[in-house]
This record gives structure tokens, C-alpha cells and sequence, in this order.
């Protein structure tokens, strides 16, 4: 459930479009120009209204899945949230956000692994056009418990060298193959629950490739977004000794290395 009020700009979308895409409901929305959009990055989310067509009384946080800022046509946010909503055309929703740290991209063209299982992969497909538009080769390899869970993968395989598709216990094993396939990755980065990225970091760490995770998954319950609740608190590792990361403020998306000794 939604506590308190989340730090972040408040501001009122427009539905311009609802579309289908597996398990859920992309949203196109028109809003009110500014300079957190353009910056947004991929790994970002809001805090959405609850919708009284599927009995949801309170707000629910949702990935970011795409940011267009024009100057003609202006700025669309698309948010992945779950299907069967029954989002209208021209429905006003007061959003908050964008919310948390993204990922960032390399400044100079590398090779790219993108690894991601369920519903944490929505951020994947905005990630990898912004990384092909800097101009690196990139290589997908996501995971999911239901095939509707899968988060368009058909714009991915348009996008990707390669998009490989697996069961999520074995995501660390089939990363470490495409490194061993594609030794000019210079980068790794991963989506999913925190046992999920654990696995992705070991295996990016062991092979001496940079990562970044997102280390927070949206399908927990009780999530807040605020950094009140402490359900997405995390116990991280690194050179100054463990300590407890809170996603929703300090991230979502954290440097791999923090996350490889985490207990959770």
C-alpha cells in the first residue's frame, strides 16, 4: 500500500492510449513538460492511482517503460501496469514520479548483456533503444514464470543482437555463456527479484564485467514508495562493511557489487 507522500513531483497524465502487452496494459499518457522527464532513464518508476474498474482503492507503483520529450508533439510517458484495467481514453490519473536512480548508459559504445526476468523487464525494451541509440551492440537474455509475463519481446528481438530466453534459475549460467561467446561486453545489467540479480551480478562479477541491477521488485506487496514501509530494504556488501540499502530511495538501480552477499 501507498504511505505518506512519496518525494517527488505531482502532476496530472492524460491517457491518450491503453494497449495490450501480455500480462499488462501499456498506458500512453500526455503530461505537462519538464526537466525530470527529460531526464528520466529506464529502471525509474511512478505512483499510479488505484483503478475503481479492478477494485484497486490505493495507488500501486509501476515501471516507467518509455519517455518521449518533443518539443512539437510534446511529452508521452508510457507505464506498464497490470491488463485487464480498463483504462479510458482521456482519463485524467494524478501521477507522482519519476521516482528512484535508472540506469545510465556508457558514454562510449560498448557491447551490452541485458538480463531480466518477469515483471522487472518492462525498463529492458527503453533501455536497450537508448543504449543502440549510443550505439552499442546489445544482448538480451530474460526469464519468466508466465509467458504473458514476458514484456515485448518481439520490439526486443528488433533492437537486440541476440535475445535468448530461459528458466530464471538458470539466467547466471546463461549470461556467463554469452560472455564467454561475446568476450567484447563491456557492460552487464539486470532486472527481477533480489535472488534473481544476485545471480546476474556473481556471474558479471566473476567474469570482471561492470554491472548495475535494479534492485527493487515491484511485484512485492506492501510496497510504499516512499521509504517509510522498509519492505524493499536490502543488505548490501562492500569495502566500508554491510549495510542496509532502502531501493525506492537510494535506487532502484545499484551497482552490482553491493548485492552479491546480501541475505536479501
Amino acid at each position: 500500500m501507498i504511505g505518506g507522500a512519496p518525494a517527488g513531483p505531482v502532476r496530472t497524465g492524460v491517457v491518450t492510449l491503453a494497449r495490450p502487452a501480455g500480462a499488462f496494459d501499456v498506458l500512453s499518457l500526455a503530461v505537462p513538460a519538464g526537466p525530470d522527464w527529460a531526464a528520466a532513464r529506464p529502471g525509474q518508476f511512478l505512483v499510479v492511482p488505484g483503478n475503481p474498474g479492478r477494485g484497486d482503492a490505493l495507488p500501486g507503483l509501476h515501471w516507467l517503460a518509455d519517455v518521449s520529450v518533443d518539443p512539437v508533439h510534446g511529452t508521452a510517458v508510457e507505464v506498464a501496469v497490470p491488463a485487464g484495467g480498463g483504462w479510458d481514453v482521456g482519463h485524467h490519473l494524478r501521477l507522482i514520479g519519476p521516482l528512484g536512480r535508472g540506469f545510465g548508459v556508457p558514454t562510449d559504445a560498448v557491447t551490452a548483456l541485458v538480463v531480466g526476468h518477469g515483471g522487472s523487464t518492462v525498463p529492458l525494451r527503453w533501455l536497450v533503444a537508448r543504449l543502440r541509440a549510443r550505439g552499442c551492440a546489445v544482448h538480451v537474455v530474460l526469464s519468466a514464470d508466465d509467458p504473458d509475463d514476458h514484456f515485448e519481446v518481439a520490439s526486443l528481438r528488433r533492437q537486440a543482437a541476440t535475445v535468448r530466453l530461459t528458466a530464471e534459475p538458470d539466467l547466471g549460467r546463461v549470461a556467463t555463456q554469452v560472455m564467454e561467446q561475446e568476450p567484447g561486453i563491456g557492460v552487464v545489467y539486470a532486472a527481477g527479484p533480489r535472488t534473481t540479480v544476485r545471480r546476474v551480478a556473481q556471474a558479471a562479477v566473476a567474469a570482471g564485467r561492470p554491472v548495475r541491477v535494479s534492485a527493487l521488485d515491484l511485484a512485492e506487496p506492501l510496497l510504499c514508495g516512499t521509504g517509510l514501509c522498509g519492505q524493499c530494504d536490502l543488505e548490501t556488501s562492500g569495502s566500508a562493511g554491510g549495510r542496509s540499502l532502502r531501493p525506492c530511495l537510494e535506487g532502484p538501480v545499484v551497482p552490482g557489487e553491493q548485492v552479491l552477499d546480501a541475505p536479501r
